[in-house]
């Protein structure tokens, strides 16, 4: 069945008609909104409806008979329909997008020191330009997100992809030792006996060992007897004894100064975003014991660790100059303070300078990023009660020991954005130079390098210098692309060996100046 025909049936039905007909609408009826933004349509004859073909995208108001509102909702594209009393018609297109100019303001607040641009028709935008810093560009997705923006990027975070960090560890420790001890040993035909004061350590300066030995009877006179080798002590820098008066004593006098100077400079270069590691030393074993399991026994394996001078970091070019660099640099050396035996195995301690952090500077600066300035004092004094604090004889009777330690150290980094080099910008390389010696050099001489090429001397040096071509190696010439070579304006006498004969000159022209 059909509808029963009714003047608003009618009506309806001339306006999709209408719509359905129509020609395209020219530009002047195509209206451009900002969402959240309204505009007035106004008409010549008075307005009885209006309609929207997608209301999503925009909302319709006749606020009067000749005045229309329309308001942007969300970025789309729809039409808008208007009709009147006498069939009168109009089709206007309704274009919403977002505000461009809203959005550029606030990603300047977000991203300061960025040159982005937003462009946008439809319901999504673009946003192009460069990004100053890397953290950026997830402020600026985090943004989009939270206001559910469809959106396109086409940014890219400025500065260099490359960077050269060098990394610079001194150290300088000085160490003042002063120590003084005496140990005594007095024997006679009924009496023995002895002074050994404890040196640093703990123990006497010279050990001795004196006592009965094993089995022996402990009724009547006991025949003591030394139990050990008399052996002079390391630790003893001066002795004597006087065998007829069965004296015998040992000195500890010791002044020592200790000096160490620690250089070390590893560089490396890695991309903008990733790590890179250096290691310049060695890998020492370390015996690792285990248990057999269900047979009882134990294993040893065998593991590494590494020591020597090690570089490790990471940075991030922020695009304003700025390097965010994350950095762990390691000097370390084997050392027999700490070492332990296992099994027969010797493992030796590990003297380590290292420090790790995140620090943030321009390319070509320089940051301190550890330092260390260490004093230590220390003084033991060993003696014999009463005996030890004699006037005269005290010193006899007791052990004194001083130690004073400096130790100063610093650790520097440099970062810098760097290019590669061409090939003719290659410096030359260690060990390029060297010249294989020959017999001569070699027994003669005792050389183990021989004598390498010298530059040109003499007048053909001082013509190159005057020339400006001091610093060229081999032939070499200059020729403009598309022009033959120029000939040679070098006199006879300005070149040294050069028995050519000139050629004449070619008449100048007139009003021709001499070069």
């Amino acid at each position: 069945m059909f509808p029963e025909e009714t003047p608003m049936n009618r009506l309806l039905l001339s306006v999709v008609a209408c719509v359905l007909l129509a020609p395209r609408a020219l530009a002047d009826d195509v209206i451009q909104l900002n969402v959240g933004r309204a505009e007035h349509v106004t008409t010549e004859w008075p307005v009885k409806g209006a309609a929207l073909t997608d209301p999503a995208v925009a909302d319709v108001q006749v606020l009067t008979p000749t005045l229309v509102s329309v308001a942007g909702k969300a970025p789309g594209v729809t039409d808008l329909l208007l009709w009147g009393e006498d069939t009168q018609q109009r089709t206007l297109r309704v274009e919403v997008i977002q505000d461009v100019a809203t959005l550029e303001a606030d990603l300047a607040t977000l991203c300061p020191g960025s040159e982005l641009s937003v462009t946008g028709r439809g319901a999504s935008i673009l946003v192009t330009g460069r990004i100053a810093r890397a953290e950026q560009a997830q402020v600026m997705h985090d943004y989009f997100e939270g206001r559910k923006i469809t959106w396109v990027d086409g940014t890219s975070v400025a500065g260099g992809v490359q960077v050269s960090v060098q990394v610079r560890l001194a150290e300088v420790s000085r160490t003042g030792l002063r120590a003084l001890g005496v140990n005594i040993l007095k024997s006679g035909d009924s009496f023995f006996g002895g002074s050994v004061p404890g040196s640093a350590t703990g123990g006497p300066i010279q050990p001795i060992s004196i006592g009965a030995l094993a089995g022996d009877t402990a009724l009547g006179n006991t025949p003591f007897s030394f139990t050990s080798t008399l052996a002079v002590s390391p630790g003893v820098t001066l002795f004597a004894g006087f065998p007829k008066a069965d004296l015998e004593y040992f000195l500890q006098a010791l002044r020592e100064n200790e000096y160490l100077r620690i250089l070390a400079e590893p560089n490396l270069v890695a991309m903008s975003g990733e790590e890179a590691r250096f290691l310049a030393g060695g890998e020492f074993p370390i015996p690792v014991v285990q248990g057999g399991g269900t047979s009882g026994g134990t294993s040893v394996t065998i593991e590494y660790k590494e020591f020597g001078i090690s570089l490790r970091f990471k940075p991030i070019v922020l695009g304003d100059g700025a390097i965010r660099l994350r950095v762990f640099s390691e000097v370390s050396d084997l050392s027999d303070i700490g070492a332990v035996e296992i099994q027969g195995f010797q493992v030796p301690g590990i003297v380590t300078r290292n420090a790790e952090t995140t620090v943030e500077l321009h390319s070509g600066q320089t940051f301190a990023l550890a330092g260390l300035l260490s004093q230590k004092s220390g003084g033991r004094a060993s003696g014999i009660p009463l005996l030890g604090d004699l006037p005269i004889l005290g010193p006899l009777f007791r052990s004194t020991r001083y130690t004073d330690s400096e130790t100063e150290l610093v650790l520097l980094c440099t970062t810098s954005v760097v290019e590669p080099l061409s090939a003719t910008e290659i410096p030359r390389l260690p060990g390029e130079d060297y010249v294989v010696p020959s017999d001569w050099e070699l027994f003669y001489g005792g050389k183990l390098e021989g004598e390498s090429e010298q530059p040109p001397a003499g007048p053909a040096a001082d013509w190159m210098v005057k020339a400006g071509l001091a610093g060229l190696v081999g032939p070499g010439g200059w020729a403009q692309h598309g022009q033959p070579a120029a000939a040679s304006h070098a006199r006879p006498e300005e070149m040294p060996g050069d028995t050519t004969p000139v050629q004449p000159e070619a008449p100048k022209s007139e009003g021709a100046t001499s070069p």
